[in-house]
Formats: structure tokens, C-alpha cells, sequence
């Protein structure tokens, strides 16, 4: 599908080696385009992150196809995030080396909110969160995000939660849907659940599944602060 790009594709992969490139196909005026973009990540060398913005921006112009990153070591198999991403999106991703590239459908589904594997970036304690309130009718933005954040000078949930409508909550109180902030491990909030009433709390932890937990113990312990969305208030 993307062959009239093809060869501009691969010519700027090639010109980001070593690092990963990355882009976006689109149709405009009946034309496929290619939309190359900065890889905005930290670690450029094994990961890509688009900036939202360049998303809003060529998705404002034209009809997005296609999602396009590279593999410059050479192996196109798709890794566990790249599959994650490529579903929630809904289109399909394709996955350059320099000398040819594989196409990744998108099943276009999301998992249930219980028992979803971890997979940091598509399947986290954020994207538990942001579709637990699609269900309800709340939708909080898409935020690019990269591993260990909270060590590279970035405060995710703190730096955010009052623009997506929700408010901290002062009086000491913990009412269902409430988003408890939490530091695991860490001196800046990096972790997050919502409480679900009867002391559990819906929540998505590193290297396990995601369930409903008891919050007590650890959770309660590393809790920083609660907010409640402005239309539970």
C-alpha cells in the first residue's frame, strides 16, 4: 500500500542511522505522502516517541495510514510495544531496516481492564486509567511518555491532572473513581490507580497483570496525593 513512498521512506532511514527514525504516511488531496518526524525520544538509539503535536498537525492535513519507524540493527520483529501501540491506534505500523520493511495490521481492540500483560507505553498504570474513564465517559489525552520519566526531569500525573478536569482532593476523603498518585520506588509520582470503593483500587503494576488490589500496605504507604474529576465534585 505504501509503495509510491517506499523509496523515501528508506532514504531517510538511512539518514538517521544509528538511530531509530520514524514518521507518518497519509493521504492528501488523493496522494500518499510521507511525513517524516523527529523521534522525540530519549533514547534514540532503541526507542521512537512522535510528538502529539506533529500527530495533530498531519493529522489535521491529511487522512493518516500509517504509522512508519526503523529498526537500524536490522531485525523487523515487532516487539511487544510496537504490536501494543499499533492495536490501540488502529491503523497499521510498518517496520523498516535498510534494506526492506514488514507491515503490522492493527487488530483495532483494547484490552479488558482485568488481566492485561504490562507492556509500558500501551498497557501501564496511565492507560488503565484513561480507559477505565473512557467507560464512563470522561476521556483524558494521549500523553507521550517514556520509561523512567520520573528520572528524567518529568512529573507525568502531576504536571497534568488539573488540565484533564480533576482537582486535589484536601479534605482527607476517598471516594470510587478517585485517581490515587503514588511514588513506587521513587521520590516523584510515577504510579497511579483508581480507587474503586470497599478499600480496592484498579491499578496496573510493572511486571504484573492488571487487577483490583486491596489499598493498604504498600499502596497506602507511597500514596501522594488523591484528585477527583471536577464533575464528581
Amino acid at each position: 500500500m505504501i509503495e509510491p513512498v517506499e523509496q523515501e521512506i528508506f532514504e531517510y532511514i538511512g539518514s538517521k542511522i544509528p538511530e531509530e527514525a520514524c514518521g507518518i504516511v497519509g493521504i492528501r488531496k488523493g496522494r500518499m505522502k510521507f511525513y517524516p518526524t523527529e523521534n522525540q525520544a530519549f533514547d534514540k538509539l532503541n526507542d521512537f516517541v512522535i510528538d502529539p503535536k506533529d500527530y495533530r498537525d498531519i493529522n489535521a492535513e491529511c487522512d493518516i495510514v500509517g504509522i512508519v519507524h526503523s529498526h537500524p540493527h536490522g531485525d523487523l520483529e515487532p516487539s511487544p510495544l510496537d504490536r501494543a501501540a499499533c492495536d490501540r491506534l488502529g491503523i497499521p505500523w510498518y517496520i523498516f531496516n535498510t534494506e526492506e520493511y514488514i507491515k503490522l495490521e492493527s487488530k483495532n481492540e483494547i484490552l479488558p481492564l482485568i488481566g492485561r500483560p504490562f507492556v509500558f507505553g500501551a498497557y501501564d498504570c496511565y492507560t488503565i486509567i484513561k480507559d477505565y474513564f473512557d467507560t464512563i465517559g470522561i476521556h483524558i489525552r494521549e500523553y507521550q511518555y517514556e520509561w523512567e520519566f520520573w528520572e528524567r526531569g518529568q512529573n507525568l500525573y502531576v504536571e497534568h491532572y488539573q488540565k484533564e478536569g480533576f482537582k486535589k482532593v484536601t479534605d482527607g476523603s476517598l471516594k470510587p473513581n478517585d485517581v490515587i498518585l503514588m511514588a513506587l520506588n521513587s521520590e516523584v509520582t510515577n504510579h497511579a490507580g483508581v480507587y474503586m470503593g470497599n478499600f480496592k483500587m484498579l491499578h496496573h503494576a510493572p511486571s504484573r497483570l492488571s487487577c483490583r488490589d486491596n489499598y493498604n500496605g504498600i499502596w497506602r504507604n507511597i500514596t501522594r496525593m488523591v484528585v477527583r474529576h471536577e464533575s464528581m465534585i
